[in-house]
């Protein structure tokens, strides 16, 4: 299958490494596409080859390149604004960076929107994501947040921001309850996520809520267990800008030890506005 020119897609989708993190691209039949990358991101608490956040913010992105991968049109900013993680199979995390191998593809799209679904594999298919994105047109994007644009550019980035979390405050736990508050991004803190217009990615922002969440279940449990993460449902209502500090809350919607089965829901507020919504269930 032809080999993928990963400058032309990554322009097509106005996302740039590190944020974009394959070492190559593959079309396949019917439209579409293999990406290879190598996982940088602690897997924490996780039973897993890779973070499910980490999972997340690579499928999405392949999800977008199969959607422009036949088509020369102009730069389309792609905003994920709901996604479905599932668990497919449980393999056992290993040390250091390993090297991983995905698969998207479309399942619906037009001007103003797309839906796409991709797996991951590590020799056998272990995690499936289904997302929906906004499209929006460079023009039009240039527009609506005209208010984020960053003329002084990002300086040089010798690694992967994405390689570290997100320095929290924590607040002393409240019965079933955590928050934590972060402090704002700096531009090379979110690197080629949408070039010139920093931004908190949906994919970071669900790796801070899985550090709230995580926290909260060791509280509950009384000690620091792994665990693996069965399903996450995240919904992002608003793009917002790097900086702009934010709150994650969590909350256990049901605890069973003798299930070993565990939900939580998680808001994101920029002061009391909520602009994400993150549910998760977990098995310690």
């Amino acid at each position: 299958m032809p080999r993928l020119d990963i400058s032309t897609i990554c322009n097509r989708i106005a996302v740039q490494a590190p944020y974009f993190a394959f070492d190559e691209l593959e079309g396949l039949p019917n439209g579409a596409i293999r990406g290879v990358f190598a996982s940088e991101q602690s897997v924490g608490y996780e039973r897993t080859p890779v973070a499910s956040a980490e999972v997340g913010r690579h499928l999405a992105i392949l999800g977008s390149c199969a959607a422009v991968a036949e088509n020369a049109a102009e730069r389309i900013y792609y905003l994920a604004t709901k996604a479905r993680f599932s668990a497919l199979d449980c393999i056992n995390a290993r040390e250091g960076l390993r090297t991983l191998e995905a698969t998207a593809e479309v399942l619906s799209h037009d001007r103003r929107s797309l839906t796409a679904q991709a797996i991951v594999s590590d020799g056998k298919p272990f995690a499936h994501l289904r997302c929906e994105y906004q499209a929006i047109p460079e023009r039009l994007f240039m527009r609506m947040f005209q208010d984020y644009r960053n003329d002084e550019g990002t300086p040089p980035v010798e690694d992967s921001p994405y390689r570290k979390p997100i320095p929290l405050e924590f607040a002393e736990p409240r019965g079933l309850s955590l928050a934590a508050r972060s402090g704002s991004l700096t531009p090379a803190r979110c690197a080629g996520h949408f070039p010139g217009y920093p931004a908190w990615p949906v994919a970071i922002i669900a790796e801070t809520v899985a550090q709230v969440v995580s926290r909260l279940l060791h509280h509950i449990v009384g000690k620091e267990v792994d665990y693996s993460v069965v399903r996450t449902d995240i919904a992002a209502l608003k793009l917002i800008p790097a900086s702009v500090p934010l709150t994650f809350v969590a909350e256990c919607l049901s605890a069973s030890r003798t299930l070993s089965h565990y939900v939580f829901s998680a808001r994101v507020l920029r002061g009391d506005e909520i602009v994400a919504v993150l549910d998760t269930e977990l098995r310690p």
